[in-house]
């Protein structure tokens, strides 16, 4: 493989004498030429080379991207392997940084052809396993906008690399900007289908966030920065809530919900100190969670199902906003 001249990079074909000229040459113990000749069609079966015939002479180079793991793999690759790979690749999204993801292309395309190679029926059901699982989103489901694949190359590189971002941001109030930032790639999170990039800003003490999909142009400069050591990406996400949108501090939320709408607190509490009861048919939770409108979206989907009994600032909040939506609809009634 290492010899072999690659396709993806338009490089020429070779004939069988050449491709063993080219190992005698890094070889102590060369194997001959019929060996090589064996070899090569082997790899022919497992689509990691490709050949041209020009009369009674073959000529081979390697397919695109058929190297390193995925030569390595492609004899010795178990079903279980194989099945792991398939099963990653079709339910991962754009948590794969792309410089990444095209690495192990070659290596899901090995695991694709392995199980498509069936012999008996324990490797049948292999190959059957992974049209037997899917996964569904639990909330409505949007169209959700592209994110420009050279822009994304562009921001995964500069992060790997930690080097210096020029980009120019439409955001929702300057969708027509032409000015350009220079900022520090800090991290990659994904967001209920939404790609956002964490980023520093020179003489600004927090990070900002930028939706990918609102990245007009990304360009990676030569200047590195040092990226900073007190930065913890899980912290900034988990910790600091800063995707819960506009956090405004922890309070102390009281719900009664009605028609069972709650009962999945029951196993999957909203907070750690989460305490429930039930009252009649109703089904009473207290805990300390933050307060943020990713908060207010959760409590609103739950329509007359739910009801806010503290803090009195956001029942009262919710009671004005409900009458105003009752205005709404009162005064267009049919």
């Amino acid at each position: 493989m290492q010899v072999l001249p690659d396709a993806g990079r338009g490089e020429e074909p070779i004939s069988t004498p050449a491709v063993h000229g080219k190992l005698s040459a890094t070889l102590l113990d060369p194997p001959v030429v019929k060996t090589v000749q064996r070899r090569l069609e082997e790899m022919l079966k497992g689509s990691l080379v490709m050949m041209e015939q020009r009369g009674r002479a073959k000529y081979w180079c390697k397919v695109p991207g058929a190297s390193g793991l995925a030569a390595k793999a492609a004899g010795t690759m178990t079903y279980d392997e194989a099945l792991a790979l398939q099963t990653l690749r079709r339910f991962s999204t754009w948590r794969i940084p792309t410089l990444v993801a095209e690495t192990l292309a070659p290596l899901f395309d090995v695991a694709g052809k392995r199980l498509a190679k069936v012999n008996n029926e324990q490797e049948r059901r292999y190959r059957k396993w992974i049209d037997k699982i899917e996964v569904e989103t639990g909330s409505f489901v949007l169209r959700y906008p592209e994110v420009n694949h050279e822009i994304f190359t562009t921001v995964s590189q500069a992060l790997f690399d930690e080097q210096k971002l020029e980009v120019i941001y439409h955001s929702r109030t300057k969708a027509d900007n032409i000015e350009a930032k220079v900022i520090h790639p800090l991290g990659l999170v994904e967001v209920g289908g939404l790609v956002y990039l964490v980023a520093a800003v020179p003489r600004h003490r927090d990070p900002a966030m930028y939706r990918l999909d609102r990245v007009a142009r990304a360009t990676m400069l030569p200047e590195s920065f040092a990226y900073p050591r007190g930065f913890r990406l899980s912290e900034y996400v988990r910790e600091q809530r800063q995707f819960d949108f506009m956090v405004e501090g922890e309070i102390e939320l009281s719900l009664r919900f009605s028609n069972g709408a709650g009962n999945h607190l029951l196993e999957s509490p909203m907070s750690d100190d989460q305490e429930a009861r039930k009252v009649g048919d109703a089904l009473e939770v207290h805990g300390t969670v933050l307060l943020s409108q990713r908060l207010r979206w959760w409590l609103r989907a739950f329509g007359p199902s739910v009801e806010v009994l503290g803090p009195e600032s956001l029942r009262s909040e919710l009671a004005t906003e409900i009458r105003a939506m009752a205005a709404i609809y009162e005064s267009r009634s049919l």
